[in-house]
């Protein structure tokens, strides 16, 4: 079974600008809904429960049919009362404890949680604000040998991870997202 940690989000208009003003809000979907169809039959997708991907994640993954045991989400209950509803849809949901009301502190917590919880083959960047950054940077520490594909095709912080260099330029260009993740996810057959 493969292990691929999904770090993403739709940027919002009223955070910083440079992620909004560069976001592709239908490159996001496309690439969550091909993430979905690609890795679920074989492998597991572990993510935090951004409001904006959740459900993405769900309707992608009953549209499909697919196992919805394989996405594993993390939430800190920082957040608890305030979770989209369809965390519901999940069966395994992963509630990190808050660190005090220490928003900053609850989600470094809950990050750390998450990409500990596994030994990923390779993380997926999507569109994304400022939290990718230290997504990666845990993600990068923690797994040295594992992939790392920040899809700068969905703009915002994917798109400013994958500028600061060293990634397959095919990342800068491709949109056909279904081909990309079995070129680039899947064991060579």
């Amino acid at each position: 079974m493969i292990e691929i940690f999904l770090s993403a989000s739709v940027p919002l208009p009223e955070r910083d600008r440079v992620f909004f003003d560069t976001a592709d809000v239908l490159a996001i979907r496309e690439a969550i809904k091909a993430l979905v169809e690609v890795v679920l039959p074989i492998g597991r997708i572990t993510c935090g429960g951004h409001p904006a991907i959740t459900p993405l994640l769900a309707l992608f993954a009953r549209e499909a049919n697919l196992d919805r045991d394989r996405l594993a989400i993390y939430q800190s209950k920082l957040f608890a009362g305030r979770l989209p509803p369809e965390l519901a849809d999940f069966v395994n949901v992963q509630m990190v404890p808050a660190v005090g009301n220490d928003r900053t502190a609850s989600l470094t917590a809950m990050r750390r949680a998450m990409i500990d919880s596994r030994s990923f083959s390779a993380a997926v960047i999507v569109g994304g604000m400022e939290g990718i950054y230290e997504e990666n940077d845990l993600f990068v520490e923690r797994h040295p040998n594992a992939a790392v594909l920040p899809l700068s095709t969905t703009g915002a912080a994917a798109k400013i991870v994958y500028d600061r260099g060293g990634y397959d330029p095919i990342l800068a260009r491709d949109r056909t997202y279904s081909s990309l993740f079995r070129r680039k996810l899947l064991p060579s057959v």
